[in-house]
């Protein structure tokens, strides 16, 4: 059964309940239907109501039809109040016209040993092929597909979309260099309730990442901004715990729990966390969040310093307002940033831009013409 806008469905009280296209309007799309895309889809149809959901929309291959066919069904009893509204579609296009954001966790057996650079083309004919074939209907893009930002990249030039809205998934980024300077408090022998943590996370996902204006205090919104080891050294004896440290070991911390938990991975806790970032992106919540996208580094590259030939797109503190994300005002202060760690950082943008050109002079029959030309490779 298809939803329209006046479908009555059964709730859970056994009274029956209305989608109406006044507060039931949200839809969701999902393309990869692997552990993260099943979890996902799993955790939108219970959390239906607060995402006002009124139709989840899931692309499947032929040859993967009876499988996801299966998951939807397995899926049907748990939630019987919004199984209706979750459909199987075989095509791009009509994933993209029903679609108002559109999530990408596509993957493949990607071995223990690689890592999110590894990866850089091996999913870009897929991203392509998504790109080009839902159309301009103006929905969101949220990149959960490693390596996220050239993925971003490549989403964005292929997009059909006068102005596209591509946002790549690397809140994790954040979520882990919280939790390693939290426990760098704690082994100096401070309460974790006494002082609050907040930090921001500048770049690619995973190395070469940046972790600055990072705030520590009772009141994080009077707390001043750290953005170089001199400030850390208020906090911490041991002064080897520095910015550059940080900003490894989040990365570090990212490929450590990767390869301890493969084959299997843990896709619930990466589909709670894009939950989140749905959340933010269908206007349900609002405020700050850490995000991949389209940013301008002109301020970075003072100095003489080459700038990526673009779109360059890099985790940054972004708000989001009604769905749509801006880059929060604490990155317009990246000019403060200490130049050496400025300049590391865009040497990494554009050595992640040279590893794209690189796949390309290396793979030439692969028909990315667009691409090429792009990066006049």
């Amino acid at each position: 059964m298809n939803l329209d806008t006046t479908s009555k469905i059964p709730s859970s009280n056994g009274l029956e309940s209305s989608l109406t296209h006044n507060n039931h309007n949200n839809t969701v799309g999902i393309i990869g239907m692997g552990g993260i895309g099943e979890s996902l889809l799993a955790q939108l149809a219970g959390s239906y109501e607060r995402l006002r959901l009124s139709g989840i929309y899931v692309y499947s291959r032929e040859r993967d039809k009876e499988r996801v066919s299966g998951v939807i069904r397995q899926l049907s009893p748990s939630y019987p109040q919004f199984s209706d509204n979750i459909h199987l579609v075989e095509s791009f296009e009509e994933l993209g016209e029903k679609s108002k954001v559109v999530v990408i966790t596509i993957g493949k057996k990607e071995g223990k040993n690689k890592t999110k650079e590894d990866l850089i083309g091996q999913y870009f004919r897929d991203i392509k092929e998504i790109m080009e074939g839902i159309g301009n209907n103006n929905q969101s893009i949220l990149m959960a597909t490693n390596p996220v930002t050239p993925n971003c990249l490549v989403a964005d030039i292929y997009s059909q979309s006068i102005a596209p809205k591509i946002v790549g998934f690397t809140r994790m980024d954040y979520i882990r260099a919280v939790h390693i300077l939290r426990n760098w408090l704690k082994d100096e022998g401070h309460k974790s309730e006494d002082l609050g943590v907040d930090l921001d996370i500048l770049g690619p996902h995973g190395y070469g990442l940046l972790a600055t204006n990072i705030r520590i205090g009772s009141d994080i919104s009077r707390a001043m901004l750290i953005r170089d080891d001199s400030g850390l050294k208020l906090f911490f004896e041991d002064y080897s715990k520095t910015i550059e440290r940080l900003s490894k070991e989040t990365a570090d911390l990212g490929e450590i729990l990767h390869r301890d938990t493969s084959p299997e991975g843990t896709p619930h806790i990466f589909a709670a966390e894009i939950l989140t970032n749905l959340e933010y992106l269908l206007g349900i919540r609002s405020g700050k969040d850490t995000a991949a996208i389209n940013v301008d580094l002109r301020e970075m590259c003072e100095g003489g310093l080459i700038m990526p030939i673009g779109p360059t797109y890099a985790s940054v503190p972004v708000d989001y307002n009604n769905g749509v994300p801006s880059v929060h005002s604490s990155f317009v202060d990246i000019g403060k940033i200490p130049p050496n760690y400025r300049r590391s950082l865009l040497m990494t943008l554009n050595f992640e831009e040279q590893r794209i050109k690189n796949y390309l002079s290396s793979h030439k029959k692969n028909g990315f013409s667009k691409l090429r030309e792009h990066f006049k490779v």
